[in-house]
């Protein structure tokens, strides 16, 4: 009888990482977060227990994004979430309502000038928070004492900006849909009434003012596309493209188009990539015209005709 030994170096399993990223969404603030090192694989618009300076929280899970090393996040996964949990986040819920119905007239007892939003309980019953808003800074402490006498519980008061306060409750835009920051939104960007120029809108602040008072959102979604103004030629401007002759009369940033008018009158539309490879010589630079039909002079004559004599709020 024979016997063969393999003497060949057997390879070693590498063991396949799993650790998983998900992002996810804060059913209190309806705020946005990562979270790494999950050792289970989640579907979209499941709900986990992690661990946060709050407390333990019940979170929803949006999707798996791709795993960042360097994204340290200070949450802990606990576990999946289970039907106990679900009922405990309910029935703290209900305290929570009753809580800030307390809150709103103990806050009216002592004549604090605060908006209150929200209370929120987390699973552990660590502590409970209200959320409010307020133009200035708000002595709380007798409220504080009076809350710790009846509710039995540690209490935590934290102020939130008024985007924050809307993306809390949620909204309806003039547009007829929720209003972006509790849609969507993960970072509020700055938003300027320089926008509103740099777009072509009416000068008139009031009018893309949203429900928190301030300038809308959705104004910054576009604003990278206007970035390209500073390579275009001006409108008004008198330009030499190929040895000929044409005048500037608009940038049409919806078609990302430039409208340009040769001698005889006649309209070239030219695309925004198109024209930024042309070799073009600025011959007369834009002036203040009076009776063109340019879109800037049609809208400063519109807004002299119906407001003369208001004055736009500024943000």
């Amino acid at each position: 009888m024979v016997y063969y030994i393999d003497l060949r170096k057997k390879k070693k399993k590498q063991k396949r990482d799993t650790r998983k990223s998900y992002r996810i969404r804060f059913l209190d603030t309806n705020k946005f977060d990562d979270i790494n090192n999950i050792p289970l694989i989640l579907n979209r618009k499941s709900y986990i227990v992690i661990e946060t300076e709050k407390g333990e929280e019940l979170v929803k899970v949006l999707g798996e994004i791709p795993y960042d090393p360097n994204n340290n996040t200070n949450h802990k996964f606990l576990r999946k979430a289970s039907k106990k949990d679900f009922q405990t986040f309910k029935m703290n819920e209900k305290e929570a309502e009753k809580a800030l119905k307390l809150c709103k007239n103990l806050s009216e007892k002592y004549g604090l000038k605060m908006n209150l939003l929200k209370a929120y309980i987390p699973l552990n019953r660590s502590k409970i928070l209200f959320y409010y808003v307020s133009e200035s800074r708000v002595d709380f402490r007798e409220l504080v004492k009076e809350l710790a006498k009846k509710l039995k519980i540690r209490i935590e008061m934290r102020q939130v900006g008024v985007r924050d306060g809307v993306q809390i409750l949620g909204a309806v835009g003039v547009c007829g849909n929720t209003c972006c920051c509790n849609g969507f939104i993960d970072k509020f960007e700055t938003v300027n009434i320089e926008m509103i120029e740099e777009q072509n809108l009416p000068p008139i602040p009031s009018k893309y003012t949203g429900v928190c008072g301030r300038l809308m959102c959705c104004l910054s979604f576009e604003q990278e596309i206007y970035s390209i103004r500073g390579e275009l030629p001006p409108i008004n401007s008198l330009i030499e493209i190929d040895g000929k002759r044409y005048s500037v009369r608009n940038q049409d940033f919806i078609r990302e188009l430039v409208e340009l008018a040769d001698d005889a009158g006649n309209l070239i539309y030219i695309p925004f990539d198109e024209i930024k490879q042309k070799e073009i010589s600025i011959v007369e630079e834009s002036k203040n015209c009076e009776n063109c039909k340019c879109p800037k002079n049609e809208l400063d004559n519109f807004l002299k005709q119906n407001y003369e004599n208001t004055n736009f709020p500024e943000d």
